[in-house]
């Protein structure tokens, strides 16, 4: 895994047990939950400032290599993590990224199942998880609203879980 991605699953980890802290809570009723919160939440800022020196480090790396100015490469590096990051966390909120793959479209003549509209290729599109048939991202993000299966074979969409703790 490279290091752009490292990052975004850690950030995200982080903001899925900041969300979700009662899943990872011990509290017992023998102490005071709010000391044991405080120390959490110091857990999880040490948790983000690690990610935050992790892009510092990769940036000063890509500056020195590529022989370009430090706050450029900087701002580069955190938008290819929040890019990331934003894939990982799409897939655990919307059923249609969850229930599909980014593919890209490698033979002209495809149509979209959904819009009956050509596909082009090297065109960026989604494939189901479950039978692979290809649609616009657009088109299938639409079915997905009303439905939960392939709209050309019917079967059920797989939806896949990021965070497995």
């Amino acid at each position: 895994m490279d290091i752009v991605k490292q990052i975004a699953t850690r950030q995200a980890k982080t903001l899925n047990r900041l969300s979700n802290w009662g899943l990872y809570s011990t509290f017992d009723g023998s102490y005071d939950p709010r000391t044991t919160f405080s120390e959490r939440l110091d857990d999880e800022q040490l948790e983000f400032i690690k990610c935050e020196t992790m892009t510092t480090r990769l940036a000063m790396s890509r500056a020195r290599q590529t022989n370009r100015d430090y706050e450029s490469t900087l701002m580069e590096v955190q938008l290819e993590v929040g890019i990331e990051l934003t894939k990982i966390l799409a897939e655990t909120i919307d059923p249609a990224f969850s229930g599909t793959n980014a593919v890209k479209i490698e033979e002209d003549g495809q149509v979209c199942g959904i819009c009956q509209e050509d596909m082009e290729k090297g065109e960026e599109a989604r494939a189901m998880i479950c039978c692979s048939h290809k649609f616009h991202g657009f088109c299938i993000f639409e079915w997905v609203k009303r439905k939960t299966n392939c709209p050309l074979c019917r079967c059920e969409m797989l939806t896949r879980k990021y965070f497995e703790f």
